[in-house]
């Protein structure tokens, strides 16, 4: 019988029978892995704080078939407050399914697992501005996985002319004048601010100041780049989100 010690994120958090929960957490040394939380739903238990959604916490988890169970759980920070800031929560839900669709049971990537940490925890921050950082993530998430984009050149020929402004999704970065062909043509700042993020921890890049148009030329870039290479990606929580706004809410 595995017994292990652990960090881990929690992901999802289902009711099962009627003081329990089934927990899939993304474990530092084990990836994502499904994990019983006995009588969690109690008032006093010791498991509740950490069996929340987003809960970062040290686990001590014991295998027994085809589950584990959580024997001991401290919780290092529950980003409780997400749930009050529908903005920040609605941006967690939806990198939190990005990073839920892409891992596996016994296949850890610690550059992904603090990448979404620290990106939760900017969610918490009030001087942050979201929807950049929800870009600045998207961007280092395709880095993580092994799509990261061209920028200082021209994908397609090589070049490396003074000015890159168009973007190609197929060719998957930055080409130049004579091979934009289906690309999108997009302001110089943004191409330097992708390169930027891809070149800075996602805590330096939320520092920076970007006006709402080059998070918009982000963003449809990084939407349709998205798209295009990751498979089961879920965007209800952005739809979601525009469809608060169109009701009166505005965050922008």
């Amino acid at each position: 019988m595995m017994i292990l010690n652990t960090q881990g994120i929690v992901l999802k958090s289902v009711r099962y029978k009627e003081n329990d929960l089934i927990l899939t957490i993304f474990t530092k040394k084990l990836g994502k892995v499904s994990a019983l939380a006995k009588g969690a739903k109690k008032n006093k238990s010791s498991l509740l704080p950490c069996s929340q959604i987003f809960s970062y916490s040290d686990y001590t988890l014991k295998k027994q078939k085809d589950m584990y169970n959580i024997n001991q759980a401290s919780c290092i920070k529950s980003f409780f407050d997400l749930a009050y800031d529908i903005e920040a929560f609605s941006y967690a839900s939806y990198v939190s399914k990005i990073v839920e669709n892409s891992i596996f049971e016994n296949q850890t990537n610690n550059k992904l697992f603090y990448l979404f940490l620290n990106t939760l925890n900017l969610y918490t921050k009030k001087d942050v501005d979201k929807r950049y950082i929800t870009r600045a993530f998207e961007i280092k998430y395709l880095d993580v996985m092994g799509f990261r984009p061209i920028i200082n050149r021209c994908v397609s020929c090589g070049i490396m002319p003074k000015k890159l402004n168009h973007f190609s999704i197929i060719e998957g970065g930055t080409v130049c004048e004579n091979c934009n062909d289906n690309s999108i043509k997009v302001d110089v700042t943004t191409i330097r601010l992708i390169e930027y993020i891809l070149n800075n921890d996602i805590t330096v890049c939320s520092k920076a100041k970007v006006s709402k148009y080059i998070v918009y030329e982000l963003e449809n870039i990084t939407r349709k780049y998205l798209i295009n290479y990751i498979d089961n990606l879920n965007l209800k929580s952005l739809y979601f989100l525009k469809d608060v706004k169109k009701g009166g809410y505005n965050f922008e």
